[in-house]
């Protein structure tokens, strides 16, 4: 994905500016014109290396909104809408809800906007940090069919089998991560403040020591010495992530090594397929063309190699073949995932299909990932006892050498 900024003003006059990203120059002046935007200028740039979870660095720090305030959001909004209220008094009454400060600022500018004359989802285009492509997208359909409450409904719901999704993940590896964390805590302390007492003891008593104990007293000394050199190349570590995933053939490279590490790939693999199927489902049934919605897709893959996959698919369907077809011919999605595509295109029900696929791997992650936190914790368990036995062998086996020693003078 490339990264513009652009500066442009809507149908009545009014000044806009802000950022975007898109496969091309074409797809970015694309979805500003669904917009409602007129583009005066539009300049490539390159993205703003990113300094945590939801940050950007430039000019200005902007703080992204929360999936889950995005999803009570959506929910809330779509209930007053049902209600009867007005889009107009129901952003004003969430503007004062939200809990989210951030969020609430941006709600009160949706509001004046739309006060003011933009459409929803015009209004909703200047804060990319709070509504992504899709959610636009969808919302614009929902404004043209008059359907805004079934739409932020089903929006609801997909954003929070999402954030099921991702807190899924996370909890699974919550617990091999504290025990990796306690095990790096105590082989520290071994290393710095237990095996140089040791050292010194072995000393004073003279002799050469064995091979495995000099390397262990090697090591220690280094940690001893070089302490800092460790916690800076650890802090170090994922800040120079993030400026490789911040190039091109940076992300290539690591999305691609995400999906061939083993078991793991397997299950990033499972969750790029809900996420795309399900996002797919969604517009589809709200009306969106197929072109159109998988111009959007795209982006929420959050896998370079399967945008690209997607961007294929859509060339295709754009010479008049069927989805199923550049799917499978990807090699990226499991062939069950491409074979129930057929079967809804045939039937006519390729929605319903697709929410079927991401309901099966939205299952199909939650048993993995059991099944991952079930072996992680005995496998870091018998790495951590084998790491505690080299270092316990290292230190006593000088200690047997000397007794031997002695028993036979």
């Amino acid at each position: 994905m490339t990264y513009f900024v652009y500066t442009a003003r809507d149908r009545s006059g009014k000044p806009s500016k802000g950022n975007l990203e898109a496969s091309d120059r074409g797809a970015a002046m694309r979805k500003l014109r669904e917009s409602g935007l007129i583009v005066k200028t539009m300049v490539e740039k390159r993205k703003p290396l990113s300094l945590g979870k939801g940050f950007t660095a430039g000019g200005i720090f902007a703080k992204q909104v929360k999936l889950k305030d995005l999803a009570i959001f959506s929910k809330q909004f779509s209930a007053m809408i049902d209600s009867g209220i007005d889009v107009l008094r129901s952003l004003k009454i969430l503007s004062t809800q939200t809990s989210a400060p951030e969020f609430r600022k941006i709600i009160t500018k949706v509001h004046s906007d739309v006060s003011e004359g933009l459409t929803l989802a015009q209004a909703m285009t200047k804060h990319p940090q709070a509504f992504p492509n899709l959610y636009i997208s969808l919302i614009r359909a929902s404004e043209e069919s008059g359907a805004l409450d079934v739409v932020l409904d089903r929006l609801a719901d997909a954003l929070e089998k999402e954030l099921n999704l991702r807190n899924q993940v996370a909890a699974g590896l919550k617990y091999p991560q504290a025990i990796g964390i306690a095990a790096l805590v105590i082989l520290s302390v071994m290393m710095i403040f237990v095996i140089p007492a040791f050292k010194e003891m072995f000393a004073s008593l003279g002799g050469r020591l064995p091979a495995m104990t000099r390397g262990l007293m090697a090591v220690a000394s280094f940690m001893r010495v070089y302490w800092w050199l460790i916690i800076l190349a650890y802090l170090a570590f994922p800040f120079s992530l993030r400026m490789v995933n911040n190039t091109k053939g940076g992300r290539e490279l690591l999305d691609r090594i995400k999906l061939r590490i083993p078991v793991f790939g397997q299950l990033t693999q499972k969750v790029i397929v809900a996420r795309l199927t399900r996002n797919l489902a969604t517009m589809l049934a709200n009306g969106i063309p197929i072109l159109r919605a998988l111009d959007v897709v795209d982006e929420a893959a959050g896998n370079v190699i399967y945008e690209t996959a997607v961007r294929r698919i859509k060339e295709s369907v754009k010479e008049g073949e069927s989805i199923a077809e550049p799917m499978e011919a990807s090699k990226l999605f499991p062939p069950m995932v491409p074979a129930m595509v057929a079967v809804g295109e045939e039937s006519g029900d390729i929605d319903g299909m697709l929410s079927k696929i991401a309901d099966f791997y939205d299952s199909e992650i939650d048993s993995m990932v059991k099944v991952l936190t079930s072996l992680l914790e005995p496998i870091m368990i018998s790495v951590m006892g084998a790491i505690v036995g080299f270092i316990v062998i290292s230190l006593f086996l000088p200690l047997f050498e000397m007794i031997k020693l002695v028993r036979d003078m």
